[in-house]
């Protein structure tokens, strides 16, 4: 083999390597693993309750102690007003408030179901959070870190298990 050739042999092999690092490299760069703050909020997303709809629906109204901007029981939607962050629910051990731009909403969904043959209702809870930095700029997007939604899934819980012991102690 002439030289000329090995010559071509090791630049295509060296373009190659240098074109595979550089993709693998780059698309390294860009790969955004979600945060403990993005699992947790996934995980504490949804609940099924073994229980009717209307009585989970119910419960849920019990446990929201926020101004309702929206609700339509026949569509299973419950939609809060805007909560301002200083207004809103702060995690136990919190020693400042949150900042002043910081708003949210609450967002539950219901749907009827039956799992394992027994009466159910899944509940979908979405807080979406954003931060006001200044009148002339958009709201930015916050993640959730969970808490809220986990507490309000106990609360509802809750209520459905005293529901259910007022009904048998009658």
């Amino acid at each position: 083999m002439s030289h000329t050739a090995q010559s071509l042999i090791k630049r295509i092999v060296l373009s190659f390597v240098i074109f595979t690092g550089c993709t693998l490299l780059g698309c390294s760069l860009f790969d955004k693993r979600p945060t403990a703050n993005a699992d947790m909020a996934r995980i504490n997303k949804q609940k099924v309750f073994f229980a009717p709809y209307d009585n989970v629906w119910r419960a849920a109204h019990a446990v929201i102690k926020y101004p309702i901007a929206q609700e339509n029981q026949d569509t299973g939607i419950i939609e809060t007003d805007y909560i301002k962050g200083v207004d809103g629910w702060l995690p136990p051990g919190t020693t400042k408030p949150p900042s002043s731009g910081i708003r949210y909403k609450l967002t539950f969904t219901f749907a009827k179901g039956t799992t394992d043959g027994r009466e159910s209702t899944r509940v979908t809870i979405d807080k979406k959070m954003e931060i006001l930095r200044d009148f002339f700029s958009d709201p930015e997007p916050i993640e959730s870190d969970g808490l809220e939604e986990k507490i309000l899934f106990y609360r509802i819980e809750r209520e459905l298990i005293i529901t259910d012991a007022l009904k048998k102690a009658n």
